[in-house]
């Protein structure tokens, strides 16, 4: 293919070369990463925290209701304290209080459009522009998100997005990644069964919600 970008392993080299300059620097430089939920951060923190000092951000305003956005910043929140418990390190949570009315205006149109159609890159966009933003004013070396490890969300998209956040924040440099190369979605599930996570079924969006709801509806119609 004459796009690079287009081959399948593209952004895991890119993810691999730049750990092996760090590692090689004998360095390890701070990383702000930005998680959607704890069953989300699983693998990606257990891969980069060899490499980086890790600050996980939760920004995410478009979780709905306030029950299902407390009940996952809980999750997130006890499995850092276990995990790095259990390693004798130090992970700092950053949370994010952004409004969810000001989020409104970002999925407004989500009605009208389908799970992974340009309003939900539009809400990735929001939420990781929240998340690099703050990593940029705080001085950190380097700036992801652990998105790319479901196979529900496009690790191209997101690492475009986050390329074109770089060029605002240039002193954060972008670790480019996908996570759910190597089977990182399977052993993020294998990590949150050993710490017995919430897991979701639902995106995190009132439209998403809906959805799920309709989905389960439909299928319970049909076991009839």
């Amino acid at each position: 293919m004459n796009d690079e970008r287009e081959r399948k392993d593209y952004y895991q080299r890119k993810y691999l070369s730049l750990i092996e300059e760090i590692d090689k620097s004998g360095k390890r430089p701070t990383l702000f990463l930005h998680a959607c939920c704890g069953p989300c951060l699983t693998y990606p923190l257990s891969v980069l925290i060899g490499h980086f000092d890790v600050t996980v951000g939760f920004f995410n305003p478009n979780i709905f209701p306030i029950e299902e956005y407390q009940k996952r910043l809980d999750t997130l929140a006890r499995f850092i304290e276990e995990y790095s418990k259990a390693r004798g390190i130090e992970i700092p949570l950053v949370v994010n209080e952004e409004d969810f009315l000001k989020y409104q205006k970002v999925f407004e149109k989500r009605k009208d459009d389908y799970e992974g159609g340009k309003t939900c890159l539009a809400c990735h966009a929001y939420r990781m522009g929240l998340a690099y933003q703050y990593a940029f004013e705080h001085h950190f070396d380097y700036f992801t998100t652990v998105m790319t490890v479901s196979c529900k969300k496009p690790s191209r998209e997101l690492n475009e997005i986050a390329e074109k956040l770089s060029l605002q924040y240039p002193t954060t440099k972008y670790v480019y990644s996908d996570f759910k190369k190597d089977n990182g979605q399977l052993k993020g599930i294998l990590i949150s069964k050993e710490y017995n996570l919430y897991r979701q079924d639902y995106c995190g969006c009132l439209p998403s919600l809906e959805e799920r709801k309709r989905q389960k509806e439909s299928q319970s119609a049909k076991s009839r």
